[in-house]
Formats: C-alpha cells, sequence, structure tokens
C-alpha cells in the first residue's frame, strides 16, 4: 500500500503557492489575537479562538476575490462555507414553546389578526406583501364596549356577561370519579378553563402536573392562569430542555413547536473576526474593489 502511495506522488514537483497573511492583536496584548490566511480557493481563520477554514474555489481563486466576497457574505452563509452547523439553542426553544403558549391566551384578551396578501408592483415585477388588520374581538375591546356603555347609561342593555366571558376566569367543579373498572379510579377534570389556555395545560401535565393527584392541591391546573404558576412551569421546562435525556414536551414531539438552532457565540466571533479582519484590509487598500467575484 505505501508502495502504491508513493508511485502516485513520484511525478509532483514543487513550486511556491501564492499565499498572503495577515496577524490582528491588540497593542501589548494577546487577548483575541488572530490570523487571516488566504490561499487559492480557502481563506483560513486561525488564533485565540480562531480556528476556521472558509472554501470557496471560485470566490476565493485570488486574493482580491476572497477578500471581497468574505467581506460582503452574510453569517449564515459564509459559516457554512467553513462546514460549521448551527446548534441545539436551549434558551430560544423555550423561547418559542412560551410564545406558542401565550399566544392564544393574548389573543382572547387583545383579539385576533386577520392576513391578507396583496399585490403591488416594483420595477416592474409583481409582488406580494403581507398585511395583518387588527380585530376588536378579545375580552380588552369587550370591556371598551362596556365602560362606553355605562358612560351613556345604556349598560342595562348590554348583552355580555363580562365576569363570564373574561378568559382568566377559572370554574371549579365538585370533585368525582370515573371508573374504567373498580380498581382503577379515574379522576376527572376538576376546572373549567376558557379553550385559549389549552396551550397552558398541555405544558402543566408535560411538568409538574404529570404526577398530580385532584385529591391534593399541590401544583393543581389552576396555577396555568396564574403570572406565578406559569413562571414555575417555565423554570421546569427550561431545566428539562437543557437536559437531553429529558422527556421533550408534547408541543415540541407532535411538531405544534420546532426545535430551535442558532450559531453558538463562538461561531459568531469567528464570523466577526473574519469579517473585521477583510474590512479592516480593505481599508488599507490592499484590496483591488472592482474585481468581480466568480
Amino acid at each position: 500500500m505505501s508502495h502504491d502511495h508513493a508511485s502516485r506522488l513520484t511525478d509532483h514537483v514543487m513550486s511556491e503557492a501564492p499565499c498572503r497573511s495577515f496577524h490582528f492583536s491588540r497593542p501589548n496584548s494577546s487577548a483575541y489575537w488572530f490570523n487571516l490566511m488566504w490561499i487559492r480557493g480557502k481563506l483560513i481563520l486561525t488564533g485565540d479562538g480562531c480556528d476556521m477554514t472558509f472554501t470557496h474555489h471560485q470566490a476565493c481563486s485570488s486574493f482580491d476575490a476572497a477578500i471581497k466576497w468574505a467581506s460582503e457574505s452574510e453569517m449564515d452563509y459564509l459559516l457554512r462555507k467553513a462546514d460549521q452547523r448551527e446548534e441545539y439553542d436551549a434558551a430560544a426553544t423555550l423561547q418559542a414553546i412560551i410564545q406558542w403558549a401565550n399566544a392564544p391566551v393574548i389573543e382572547a384578551l387583545n383579539g385576533g389578526v386577520d392576513k391578507r396578501h396583496v399585490q403591488y408592483v416594483e420595477d416592474g415585477r409583481k409582488k406580494f406583501r403581507t398585511v395583518r388588520t387588527p380585530r376588536r374581538d378579545g375580552y380588552r375591546h369587550l370591556c371598551q364596549e362596556y365602560r362606553r356603555a355605562v358612560a351613556a347609561g345604556t349598560q342595562d342593555d348590554f348583552c355580555d356577561d363580562l365576569e363570564l366571558t373574561d378568559p382568566r376566569r377559572i370554574t371549579r367543579r365538585e370533585t368525582g370519579t370515573e371508573y374504567l373498572d373498580m380498581a382503577c379510579p379515574v379522576f376527572t377534570d376538576f376546572y373549567d378553563f376558557d379553550p385559549c389556555w389549552e396551550n397552558w395545560l398541555s405544558l402543566w401535565r408535560d411538568t409538574l402536573g404529570s404526577d398530580w393527584d385532584p385529591r391534593g392541591s399541590v401544583n393543581t391546573p389552576a396555577m396555568v392562569a396564574t403570572h406565578d404558576g406559569r413562571w414555575r412551569i417555565k423554570d421546569e421546562l427550561e431545566r428539562r430542555l437543557d437536559k437531553t435525556s429529558s422527556r421533550v414536551p408534547d408541543c415540541l414531539f407532535n411538531g405544534s413547536v420546532e426545535h430551535v438552532y442558532s450559531w453558538t457565540h463562538a461561531q459568531k466571533y469567528q464570523f466577526e473576526a473574519i469579517q473585521f479582519a477583510c474590512r479592516q484590509i480593505i481599508a488599507a487598500g490592499l484590496v483591488d474593489m472592482t474585481v468581480q467575484v466568480p
């Protein structure tokens, strides 16, 4: 095998490859120093917290084109050219779950939004934009209408009972049990909620309510309608999302919410470093900016 490898190299001739390298550091400090080197087809970043190779054989075919290409590229595109991938972001995933849970509650209080696509023409081409129109169908609007009725002295004609239509209202029903068989009691749901709480109730069942016994009073489903209760559910979600061995909430399992993947701080720093270096090289007048990037 070694003979085969040697035979493949016998006709190789050595020549010096074009290369340019630049050093960046703070005066009198070695913190966050890095080098940027160009060789044909690649830009190589090395240094304190910077070890990354950006490969694009066409765009990096010349030094001028490579520096111009990297200085103008967006982060997602450039980092993928370094064979980088976004990593699972537990904090952003938690934020997405909380937004998903809050959305129907906010709509019940503040009203929904109607969306429609409107066509327009720009530079002779047809395009579409989304127009969002708020609806006045939330509980807040009902309260405003009631206050106007009181001011006009017509509150007796007001059709809706504000207390009954308040989506934050919780009704506790009588305690009871059902039996699939005599040895297996099934405790019924003892609380009536507005449908807007279904997402939060799902999170409660996945976390603090997973082992709730309705004969007790700890971590009842009614906690979803309190600020403190939602924070406790959020804290438990945060703990579980940080552990890959924990059971994921149903909203992630069934696709109601997607796992969020983001660039790490190190990757963002590396992107910042290469763009800073390229712009410094350009500012020094070392790049022909009229060159066309292949």
